[in-house]
């Protein structure tokens, strides 16, 4: 019953400089537009369930008046309260930040949509820089705490966790040292994306709370069956549920009996039963989306009973659920577009998946090469255009597009001894020899330096004089020996050096001519 053991829709991923490479987000509106339904469903889902436990707790009264209101039954009923009071204050604490963050970035307009869903500095200085997020931190975990002590389960995990507490980010370098409040509300989460987290963290509690007052419930007998109000009831853990996530839901009678082992089914799957209760889990698959993204699926589920007198009865339910279109988030290097033929590294996250991510990938119009860490790749485009496809467990996910560049022509430079030779002031008759040095873009370098190493491969070195050429050479290497030239050059001569190939290696090692560069001819001066 440990809430930790819930797959987490986690909708904001973290955003930050790693190094000198800037890890940007591709968050388009529709993408935002998305978080804003997400966060709707979690509401609607949210209060329901709020008023699904206040019916629990006073289930818990009748059943402990019913059993003639022994010590024992009062302290549970007591704990359901107290457990009750805490979490509907920590709704509502978590409320207020939603519209305190709501209010920061402009409010709602006449149709009621957010003004400020496109911030991106709203949430972070809210809950990070303000320290509402350590604030929050504490109180979920001190209700953790206090779900422990009332159902004296000890495997129950913090409700909010730091990045190493989580298996799927423990060992990734890029995670593991975010707290809590850096992974969820971190630099340039969006406000709409901050505010589905919020909605997220108050799904997770009320699904804690859920499971202590079933808890407490049975132990006063508030479950018990009676056979005059028998149905069969569904509790999913999640209405909406990505593709490829799991889908959990428990399927039990309203009111249970231990003196009675039903027999549950799904689908016509039989069930295994635990104290009166069936748990059916299943990996959803993708189906027909609507507009908003959502796909509804249903499923049979049928319990059957002997009810006493030896007469068999069957219950039977239609669950309706819906399957949501997951997020793909994308962090890269590079900000825009990819490199041609380079090894553009990337990670790709679907937090919708919490930790049933174990995704596989493929690319139309390149090559894509699995990382070793949960969703790092990198992609070797071929094509002006790719598109990466992400799959999960065996199900199509979704695709992400991407425009292509070229890579940026590197400068070629003459130099004596690693100095850059001066254009006006030539070099002395006396020089032996010249470098020819291919240097790279410097923002290119900085987000690809692994396919950033270029080298002079071929050249042509003419000795002119007023204006009119004389003897030549040509090199295969970025070295020009003028010793070739000894005896030939004056005062006042010019060298000049036409670039005839450049080369460029990839992060692979793998060598390839490089046809733009610039300039592609060196006049040279003698003095």
């Amino acid at each position: 019953m440990a809430g930790g053991n819930s797959p987490r829709d986690k909708m904001i991923q973290v955003m930050y400089l790693v190094l000198i490479a800037m890890l940007a987000l591709n968050i388009d509106t529709a993408v935002l537009e998305k978080f804003v339904l997400i966060n709707q469903s979690f509401e609607v889902t949210n209060e329901e369930k709020e008023v699904d436990n206040d019916k629990k707790v006073e289930a818990i009264r009748v059943a402990v008046d019913d059993s003639g209101n022994r010590a024992e039954d009062v302290a549970v009923l007591d704990k359901a309260k107290k457990l009750r009071e805490e979490a509907r204050g920590l709704m509502a604490y978590m409320t207020n930040f939603k519209d305190s963050i709501t209010n920061m970035t402009g409010g709602r307009d006449e149709n009621g949509k957010y003004q400020g869903y496109k911030d991106v500095d709203a949430v972070s200085r809210f809950m990070v820089k303000l320290g509402n997020g350590d604030s929050l931190q504490n109180r979920l975990n001190t209700y953790t705490a206090m779900v422990r002590d009332a159902t004296e389960d000890t495997s129950i995990v913090d409700l909010a966790r730091n990045a190493n507490q989580i298996a799927i980010y423990k060992d990734n370098d890029a995670f593991n040292h975010l707290p809590f409040k850096e992974l969820n509300f971190g630099y340039n989460t969006p406000m709409v994306g901050g505010l589905a987290s919020l909605s997220q963290l108050q799904n997770d509690l009320i699904n804690l709370e859920i499971k202590a007052l079933d808890h407490l419930a049975a132990s006063v007998g508030a479950a018990d069956l009676k056979f005059d109000v028998v149905s069969l009831t569904t509790l999913p853990e999640q209405k909406i549920v990505a593709a490829g996530a799991k889908y959990t839901a428990q399927m039990f009678l309203s009111a249970g009996s231990s003196a009675i082992v039903p027999v549950m089914t799904a689908n016509g799957d039989t069930l295994d039963v635990e104290n009166g209760r069936g748990f059916y889990e299943f990996t959803t698959t993708p189906g027909s989306y609507d507009k908003e993204g959502l796909a509804k699926k249903s499923y049979i589920g049928a319990i059957s009973v002997t009810l006493p007198g030896g007469r068999d009865t069957t219950f039977i339910d239609t669950v309706e659920y819906f399957v949501a279109r997951p997020v793909i988030q994308i962090q890269s290097a590079s900000v825009q577009a990819l490199y041609l033929n380079c090894g553009n590294e990337l990670q790709v996250n679907v937090p919708a998946l919490g930790s049933s991510y174990a995704p596989s990938f493929s690319m139309a119009g390149g090559e894509v090469i699995k990382g070793s860490q949960i969703g790092q790749v990198t992609l070797v485009p071929k094509a002006k255009n790719v598109e990466l496809r992400v799959n999960n467990g065996g199900n199509y996910i979704g695709s992400q597009k991407f425009g292509v560049r070229q890579i940026p022509a590197p400068e070629i430079q003459a130099r004596i001894r690693g100095k850059q030779i001066d254009g006006k002031r030539g070099i002395p008759i006396s020089t032996r020899s010249i470098d020819l040095d291919a240097i790279a873009d410097a923002s290119f370098s900085q987000f690809l330096p692994k396919d950033s190493k270029f080298r002079v491969m071929e050249a042509e070195i003419t000795l002119v004089r007023s204006g009119r050429g004389g003897a030549s050479f040509s090199v295969k290497s970025p070295k020009v020996p003028l010793n070739r030239l000894s005896g030939q050059m004056r005062k006042g001569d010019q060298l000049v050096i036409e670039i005839k190939r450049v080369a460029r290696a990839n992060f692979q090692g793998k060598t390839e001519n490089f046809r733009s560069f610039s300039p592609k001819y060196i006049n040279i001066p003698l003095n």
